[in-house]
């Protein structure tokens, strides 16, 4: 397998994972190394770069993660739309993520519980409705957001 392929693989591996996450509806907290804290309901995330370490005998030590992520109600602007970089991604079960990026910033994604929270249930189900019956509107913010985000993740690299 080339390098590229095993990059394609690692993306398509760790975007399965965060699917898998959000397909429920998802929320995430931030916490930041001064104790801060926030927390945020997740539309989505899209994994633009999987970057491999590799060891001195040329094996993948650790893999580190540009991805985007789409807050609920991400239609109302670009602030709701956020890129975390050069991540590393720890997924103990199924329904959870948990992703540290380069500032030392600690993410924890974790499936909605549908039977246990109704409330975050019917947030999610008003979301996904609003935004199918918007499709066309999405389908132009999501390419704009992904160039965009993607043009960021990339920094100086050409």
């Amino acid at each position: 397998m080339s390098m590229k392929e095993a990059i394609q693989a690692e993306k398509a591996r760790l975007q399965a994972a965060l699917d898998a996450v959000t397909a429920p509806g998802a929320t995430m907290s931030i916490f930041f190394p001064d104790g801060g804290s926030h927390r945020f309901e997740v539309d989505s995330f899209v994994v633009l770069r999987a970057m491999p370490q590799v060891d001195a005998a040329g094996n993948v030590a650790l893999w580190r993660y540009d991805l985007m992520f789409k807050e609920v109600g991400y239609d109302q602007g670009m602030q709701y739309v956020h890129l975390i970089s050069d991540a590393t991604a720890e997924q103990p079960h199924g329904q959870s993520l948990m992703l540290e990026d380069e500032h030392g910033n600690s993410y924890v994604a974790n499936a909605i519980e549908p039977d246990i929270d109704p409330i975050e249930k019917k947030l999610f189900g008003d979301w996904r409705a609003y935004r199918q019956v918007h499709a066309m509107m999405f389908e132009r913010i999501d390419r704009q957001f992904l160039d965009e985000y993607t043009r960021m993740a990339e920094g100086g690299v050409r």
